[in-house]
């Protein structure tokens, strides 16, 4: 399937990133990467997009104990993957046929969760990514609350968040992260660089692009740090994207030649 990169997809992808105040939306659910494979898997096999919520809250697409239950999972997967453009919700169908384990869905369904909530965005691009540039691999609660409280001095509606809603999100927050696998362990969390497919990659660079971004600013962009990756870890991987046909790169130094392809071809 090609999907044009420019027109209406173009202006739908700038729209995706949350640039709201932060929320504490991740209080009423983890990865849900069990749950959002079965939907994906669902329409992979052609359940059409319109009946996806349906099946959810009929008990179709998997078993929960109660229609409460069944309607904050939809509710949560609606916001990360379904309120935005249908390339995205078929970008992650064809990523489900390599498996819910496989780098392609996951890295995905990481991504796009990750650029919809923006207090995941900042917590891993800045005290995740943080600790990784020092060497520091182990990460606890104290690191994220201490993240919220930073954030209650520009944001004057966190302060209002009881300690109840922030210990919540935290533990969501931080199982979700090791269920993408930027984070291992259960009682103790020390952070991986997860894996991810060069589709993944190319998601986000054409978030980028669509943005504004060009050239070295595309190099430099903070959203590479979700995957833990540097520059000079971005540059090869726009190498190897360069050589699937996808984009022109060429770089020396600081100075970066990017150009994009009009279509990519979802497999």
């Amino acid at each position: 399937m090609e999907v044009s990169i420019f027109g209406t997809l173009e202006s739908a992808l700038r729209e995706i990133r949350d640039r709201a105040e932060p929320s504490s939306r991740g209080t009423a659910k983890a990865g849900l990467s069990e749950e959002s494979f079965a939907v994906f898997q669902a329409v992979a096999e052609g359940l059409p997009l319109a009946d996806v919520r349906a099946g959810i809250l009929d008990g179709r697409l998997f078993q929960k104990t109660s229609i409460a239950t069944r309607q904050s999972i939809w509710m949560a997967l609606r916001h990360r993957y379904f309120s935005i453009d249908p390339f995205v919700s078929r970008s992650l169908a064809a990523a489900s046929l390599s498996g819910r384990d496989s780098v392609e869905f996951r890295s995905l369904a990481y991504l796009y969760w990750a650029v919809r909530d923006r207090v995941v965005f900042e917590f891993v691009t800045g005290p995740i990514w943080q600790h990784w540039q020092a060497g520091l691999v182990s990460v606890r609660r104290e690191d994220f609350l201490t993240f919220i409280d930073g954030l209650s001095e520009e944001h004057p509606g966190v302060r209002h968040w009881r300690e109840s809603t922030r210990i919540r999100l935290c533990q969501n927050v931080l199982t979700a992260l090791r269920d993408f696998g930027l984070l291992k362990g259960i009682k103790r969390k020390t952070i991986q660089q997860p894996g991810v497919a060069l589709e993944t990659l190319f998601h986000l660079l054409t978030l980028l692009w669509a943005e504004g971004a060009r050239g070295a600013a595309i190099v430099a962009a903070p959203d590479w740090r979700l995957f833990l990756l540097s520059e000079g870890q971005v540059a090869e991987y726009l190498a190897q994207i360069a050589r699937n046909g996808w984009i022109r790169f060429e770089r020396s130094g600081r100075v970066v030649i990017l150009e994009m392809s009009r279509t990519l071809e979802i497999r």
